[in-house]
């Protein structure tokens, strides 16, 4: 029987996120700008990428590693994804 994997977005990938990030050659810090507000940087090289956890880092830096400096959508592909998902 073929066993599926199933990975949700939880505290439980927070590290390995990071971790990941480390692999990669990233060096990541995180600063409190107040009680309700962090950030956390990834950078590496003349790259930096910003958000809020090792996860969102980690599909940001994934994101630019996979389209590189053309990694803004165009407008018909911001339509398409609007009328599919209806966001």
């Amino acid at each position: 029987m073929m066993v599926k994997i199933h990975i949700a977005s939880a505290g439980n990938v927070e590290v390995p996120a990071y971790l990941t990030l480390l692999e990669k050659g990233y060096s990541v810090r995180w600063e409190r700008k107040s009680n309700d507000n962090e950030l956390w940087f990834a950078t590496k090289g003349d790259c930096e990428f910003i958000g809020g956890g090792p996860i969102e880092l980690l599909g940001i830096a994934c994101m630019y590693e996979s389209r590189g400096n053309n990694w803004k959508a165009t407008d018909e592909q911001i339509d398409a994804f609007v009328q599919k998902y209806e966001v």
